[in-house]
């Protein structure tokens, strides 16, 4: 069952102890719409804790405050579970039980799957960005939108749809922003920081990147190995701009890259040009997302054997779109 977002105000502002959870390797959109919540609830003198166990990336740390993120659950007694931005309950990482078994469980998010349901819902993929639902649910919570919030929800509007230019970007991302602007959020800083500023590894990697990718007709590829990553002195979260860089080629409609980030474990990522569904080819190895950026987790003992599977299930996924 879907609830309001007016529903799930009410509740917030009921509780007096709220535990906050997002996804395992936390993109923008996690951050932005877990830590706008956070600070929300924290205004209206809510006991509040943030759970993010991954380590966050050198830029991620230079936009939001990471002192404030715990990594240990501490089996308090929390009047609300609150999860943003997480698809499936794989997602939730070391926290799945944790959530799922919490009396009082609220899902927040903004994709299409149905693989996490609370006892309390609100998912609606018209949505670029789960930050923006979280602006919009802050709103019914009548907590004054500081420039910090501000600042926060640009953030994971603007990683969402990579500065605008991803097929899910619409009205709403617009006018979000611009309500971003109004109430005093850091838009230069947070643009600078996103996409003008690179790290001497991030330089690495990007040549790396341009060394290494493949190309098959108009699909690009990047396979980055746990043996490569360690070479490099650098972890799978390092190299998550992969799939982006590549989409960007003339003549590449969908790129992808599947990093190791520990033994036989690979992390793809997907991304596709208007006109060419990632979501699909990423829920075949049992990932989710958005049409034109998508994610998947497995477990594979042969990386080639690997890319010849997600080559075949482009392949087949354009002869399924194709007949229909």
């Amino acid at each position: 069952m879907k609830n309001s977002l007016k529903d799930i105000a009410k509740l917030i502002k009921k509780s007096s102890k709220i535990a906050i959870f997002t996804h395992i390797n936390p993109d923008y959109d996690a951050l932005g719409s877990s830590l706008a919540l956070y600070y929300a609830c924290q205004s209206l003198n809510k006991e509040v804790d943030i759970y993010i166990k991954d380590e966050l990336t050198k830029t991620q740390r230079l936009l939001v405050d990471s002192t404030v993120l715990k990594n240990e659950f501490t089996d308090r007694q929390y009047d609300a579970f609150i999860s943003t931005d997480v698809s499936s309950k794989e997602l939730l990482g070391d926290y799945k039980d944790v959530f799922i078994n919490a009396q009082t469980n609220i899902v927040i998010d903004h994709h299409s799957s149905n693989e996490l349901i609370g006892k309390f819902t609100f998912r609606e993929p018209s949505y670029s960005s789960c930050s923006e639902i979280i602006f919009l649910l802050i709103k019914l919570m009548k907590v004054k939108i500081t420039d910090k919030i501000a600042s926060l929800v640009y953030v994971g509007l603007s990683g969402d749809t990579n500065s605008f230019t991803n097929t899910n970007t619409n009205q709403n991302s617009y006018y979000t922003a611009f309500e971003c602007y109004k109430y005093g959020g850091d838009i230069v800083t947070i643009n600078e920081i996103m996409y003008r500023t690179q790290t001497t590894k991030e330089t690495e990697l990007e040549k790396y990147l341009l060394n290494n990718y493949q190309t098959r007709d108009d699909v690009a590829y990047c396979i980055v190995t746990l043996k490569t990553l360690e070479k490099m002195d650098a972890r799978k979260a390092d190299c998550d701009f992969y799939s982006s860089k590549l989409i960007s080629m003339e003549g590449i409609n969908i790129a992808f890259s599947a990093i190791e980030s520990k033994p036989n474990y690979y992390n793809l990522s997907f991304r596709s040009k208007y006109g060419f569904n990632v979501r699909d080819i990423a829920s075949k190895f049992g990932g989710g997302g958005h049409i034109g950026a998508a994610g998947a987790k497995l477990q594979y003992d042969d990386v080639d054997k690997l890319l010849n599977q997600i080559l075949k299930t482009i392949e087949a996924q354009r002869v399924e779109n194709n007949e229909d």
